[in-house]
């Protein structure tokens, strides 16, 4: 069962390059072979001045925590077999680019119980995560909402 004290709580702060073959592997698990994604000259062509960043990027960061994605889910205490990923948001503050290196620093911003529509209670989590450049520019705010069903009768 999750505590409701953690509100507030930082979970970690994770720093990861963005890296142009990182972009090729989304670009694939997207199942787009637009090579704008690929090559320069063909983002050149598409009008951009450098390969484009697309705007999930920042899911790479569960890659490098310890412990990969499931690494929240047991920093909050949430039981695994009754998680579920709930909703995901994010704001844009600046552009991210190849070559950024991004910190990402995690926190809980609320916690939340209430009774489920099909009995039982729900406690959900959100989870705010920062992604700053080096040089400390906030470039990406997400928010994400992880629930903690009830436990079964």
């Amino acid at each position: 069962m999750i505590d409701p004290s953690i509100k507030g709580q930082e979970l970690d702060s994770v720093s990861f390059p963005i890296d142009r073959s990182k972009l090729v592997e989304l670009a694939r698990a997207f199942h787009d072979d637009d090579a704008t994604w690929y090559d320069l000259a063909a983002a050149t062509e598409a009008g951009f001045s450098e390969l484009p960043v697309p705007p999930t990027v920042s899911a790479l960061v569960d890659h490098w925590r310890p412990g990969g994605a499931l690494s929240t889910a047991n920093a909050i205490g949430a039981d695994l077999a009754r998680i579920l990923h709930g909703e995901a948001s994010w704001e844009y503050h600046a552009p991210v680019r190849v070559g950024d290196e991004l910190t990402a620093t995690s926190s809980v911003s609320d916690v939340v119980t209430r009774e489920g529509k099909r009995g039982g209670t729900m406690t959900m989590v959100m989870i705010e995560t920062r992604f700053t450049r080096t040089d400390g520019t906030l470039v990406v705010v997400r928010n994400d909402t992880l629930i903690e069903t009830g436990a079964p009768a």
